[in-house]
């Protein structure tokens, strides 16, 4: 199969980019930003610091690659399998945060990057696309929790408020780290019960559907 040399070339290129940024989420998840220099990268990737500004002109031109790829895997993660409908709002709740859950599990030193980036980011330009990449989520959730709402199967609370706890807790999480995998289920499962019993109609397992209901007792 004959290969034109542009086409050769463009995905060597590309090769090499994903190199570098999968080098760059490692040493954020094992080092942390500050010691995310294009030398230790450099030197994690096998390759000279100056190979990584010649694909990457700046660090924040790098760190917000490495943003759009690890963003760009937990929503896919976190999408309905295809071919899958859920059948209510509360279980496309439920399901969208239990892959959360397995994902954060299993990609950890990815998800340890992103929320290095997100604390310790200092470019106006990665800023900015971590408040657009915000905005976009909860504009989606907000947008979700009214058709919930409309469809009478999410509860009558104000959208954004829910959506900007719930962020903020996915964003703490990956904090939640057991010693095994058993016990890192069960965690994950707790958490996304809470998020789901809290604004479903429909009571979860073992709870009434209305804590003001007098015959209602707390566990």
């Amino acid at each position: 199969m004959h290969t034109e040399p542009d086409a050769a070339g463009s995905f060597i290129e590309q090769a090499r980019r994903a190199q570098i940024v999968q080098s760059t989420i490692e040493v954020l998840a094992e080092q942390g930003y500050g010691a995310a220099s294009f030398a230790r990268i450099a030197q994690r990737a096998s390759i000279s610091p100056g190979l990584i500004t010649y694909h990457f002109q700046t660090k924040d031109a790098l760190i917000s690659a490495v943003l759009a790829t690890v963003e760009g895997r937990l929503d896919a993660a976190m999408a309905n399998p295809e071919g899958e409908e859920p059948e209510s709002y509360p279980a496309a709740l439920e399901g969208m945060l239990r892959r959360f859950a397995e994902h954060c599990r299993t990609h950890g030193g990815e998800i340890s990057a992103m929320t290095a980036i997100r604390r310790e980011v200092q470019g106006e330009a990665v800023r900015q696309a971590v408040a657009r990449t915000d905005r976009r989520g909860s504009a989606e959730l907000v947008a979700f929790i009214r058709e919930g709402q409309e469809h009478g199967q999410f509860r009558a609370v104000d959208p954004a408020l829910y959506a900007t706890v719930l962020m903020s807790a996915m964003g703490e999480f990956p904090r939640f780290r057991a010693d095994d995998v058993e016990e890192q289920r069960r965690v994950a499962a707790d958490w996304v019960s809470l998020f789901v019993n809290a604004i479903s109609t429909t009571a979860g397992p073992g709870e009434d559907t209305d804590p003001a209901d007098p015959t209602w007792s707390a566990p």
